[in-house]
């Protein structure tokens, strides 16, 4: 079974106040950090070798989940010692941990367990796999333009998106996405993009393919969404 890549260094802003003394990945869902129900929800599919990004409040997380023993898994962190912002800028701290495809999360969604079933089916196919869902919102991500299950171009928090599938936090990535991370510059926004980062794997022709599903996604970001995702585990067998 490959390896996990979990991004928890964020410091959650817009959760404020709660995120000033917890990092987001550990604000509890219904007894249990975020965290642990995603390295829970993995474990159960066979993953059992994580490496977590780490940046703030990392004692937080190191002194809870520990070697990861506790949990059935291992578990490497990598701290993100100068943080220059940006997803592609966090996951190159992971590198001297990976050395062939990965499966990476973004440690402060919730997802349903069936997208990593759906990933990991079209992992078989592609040199690398996107999930992807339709939103309501395509302008707050990035956004998918396909042809055949075969993604071409990600566009970066559009105003105008030409269309409403966006690529949600789960990825099963190529060793390569390493080098082209080096190859990335700095957005718009000031940050080092991992959008930017696959779209150079895909104009160097590599193959990578979108996994499409229509479960539960959430990027909880207020209290509204924080008891979305409460009742989302208390009606799930997970």
């Amino acid at each position: 079974m490959i390896k996990v890549v979990i991004l928890a260094g964020g410091l959650g802003t817009r959760l404020k106040p709660i995120t000033e003394a917890t990092p987001k990945v550990m604000i509890d869902i219904g007894g249990k950090p975020l965290l642990q129900r995603t390295i829970e929800i993995l474990a159960k599919k066979g993953f059992k070798d994580f490496v977590i990004v780490t940046s703030y409040k990392k004692e937080r997380i190191m002194d809870y989940f520990g070697s990861g023993e506790s949990f059935g898994v291992k578990i490497k962190y990598v701290f993100q010692e100068n943080p220059k912002g940006g997803t592609a800028d966090a996951l190159r701290y992971s590198e001297n941990e990976i050395k062939d495809k990965f499966l990476l999360i973004y440690g402060d969604n919730i997802f349903d367990p069936k997208a990593i079933d759906l990933l990991t089916d079209k992992n078989k196919f592609y040199d690398g796999v996107l999930c992807g869902r339709e939103a309501q919102n395509p302008k707050n991500y990035g956004v998918l333009l396909t042809d055949r299950n075969r993604v071409l171009k990600i566009i970066e928090k559009s105003e105008n998106p030409p269309t409403n599938l966006v690529m949600t936090g789960l990825f099963v990535l190529p060793k390569d996405i390493f080098s082209a991370i080096k190859e990335t510059r700095l957005s718009l926004r000031g940050e080092y993009e991992l959008t930017d980062s696959i779209q150079i794997l895909i104009d160097r022709g590599l193959k990578i393919g979108l996994a499409k599903f229509k479960g539960k996604w959430l990027d909880p970001n207020n209290e509204n969404e924080l008891k979305e995702a409460e009742k989302f585990f208390a009606e799930s067998p997970i």
